[in-house]
């Protein structure tokens, strides 16, 4: 293979798009994707992370300013302009953050304020405004909400399908492997690869590395000699989340996608069904107390949701980093890149990193929308 190869590691959503995008920016990839074990993902076969709902909660963030705010709004841009790229994703587009804090309402409102006068349109949504559209929300504390036009949600088994289906398209190589070793070679670097399909190469030379594998990423670079350690260790956070019926849902439905006391309700096509998720455990062992509180609303679920029926249910564990914001985004040596420890934002920063590997390897990447600092210039996104 050719040694100008860009190897891009990871099968989530990051290393999806991540392949993706490179390729669209003229680069030659081997995607190094391991297969995912039948059930395991939201869909019958779905790769990535096996929690993901795929919410898209970039506008409506509580930052105001900083890096995650500059990622999260670049990663809301590019989705907007990426997905027509990619055909018909199932999507949903508008978030409704409820609020239940009295003393939460007016920072609420003055963090609208701050956005619209960024160009974001956010708005307020009163409790008589929600209630009188959607008697489903109907919580004695409820005091009103969030209204994100431009956040959302995707269909995380449609999209990585279709992201997959685009990267062949461009000639994307995929080698349904596990990277068991890298190592330098000459100014380059050489992946050792094993897979159960004998038409997979033992080794890999690449010119780059783009590691988007969460978990995996430091036991992989801990096989570098001299070995690399990350300064920012990840440790891993469980989530659980489930399909449901709700049979006594009030026929409006929801306002789409919502956030309700920090627990995500997606609609689903099919009448009175929600997906719920994701909890936040740490480890990565589930716990049957923390499954029941989510679909409990921490005790706050209103009669139809408690008269649910679990249809099916589903975990998977995220990578926080220790010590350092999500994600780590950090070129460890020449050629090599680390995207990774997404957290809970996997798909929604998945654009925003893949922009940024781009640039660090020298494509351009005109597609973000520039983010005027102080002083008129525009700042990297992850300054």
């Amino acid at each position: 293979m050719d040694r100008d190869v860009i190897a891009v590691v990871g099968a989530g959503s990051v290393g999806s798009v991540t392949a993706w995008w490179l390729a669209r920016c003229g680069a030659q990839v081997a995607w190094i994707a391991p297969p995912r074990l039948h059930g395991q993902g939201v869909g019958p076969e779905a790769p990535g992370s096996l929690a993901a709902l795929g919410v898209l909660m970039g506008h409506c963030s509580r930052r105001r300013r900083g890096r995650s705010w500059r990622l999260r709004r670049t990663a809301v841009d590019l989705w907007r302009q990426w997905l027509p790229l990619l055909g018909p994703v199932p999507r949903q587009w508008g978030l409704t953050v409820l609020c239940h804090q009295a003393d939460e309402v007016e920072w609420l409102r003055a963090l609208v304020r701050h956005r619209q006068g960024e160009g974001c349109p956010l708005a307020w949504r009163t409790r008589d405004d929600l209630l009188n559209s959607w008697p489903a929300l109907a919580a004695t504390d409820l005091q009103g909400g969030l209204w994100s036009p431009q956040d959302g949600q995707l269909d995380p088994a449609p999209l990585l399908a279709a992201l997959a289906g685009a990267a062949e398209g461009l000639g994307v190589q995929r080698w349904p492997a596990q990277v068991t070793g890298l190592k330098p070679d000459g100014g380059n670097w050489r992946l050792q690869l094993q897979a159960a399909d004998p038409a997979v190469p033992g080794t890999l030379p690449a010119s780059a590395v783009a590691l988007c594998t969460g978990l995996g990423a430091g036991p992989l670079l801990a096989t570098l000699d001299p070995v690399v350690r990350l300064a920012w260790p990840m440790a891993p956070v469980l989530g659980q989340a489930a399909e449901l019926h709700c049979p006594l849902l009030p026929s409006q439905g929801l306002p789409g996608p919502v956030v309700w006391r920090g627990v995500h309700l997606i609609p689903r096509p099919q009448p009175r069904q929600l997906w719920i998720g994701a909890t936040v455990e740490p480890g990565n062992r589930s716990q049957a107390h923390c499954f029941d509180r989510m679909l409990e609303l921490d005790g706050a679920a209103p009669p139809w949701l408690r008269q649910a029926r679990v249809l099916r249910r589903w975990q998977g564990v995220r990578a926080r980093p220790v010590g350092r914001p999500a994600p780590l985004l950090t070129t460890l040596a020449p050629g090599l890149l680390l995207t990774s420890g997404h957290y809970r934002n996997g798909i929604l920063l998945a654009p925003a990193t893949a922009a940024w590997t781009a640039r660090q390897l020298g494509f351009p990447s005109s597609d973000a929308r520039p983010q005027p600092s102080g002083n008129g210039s525009a700042p990297s996104i992850i300054d």
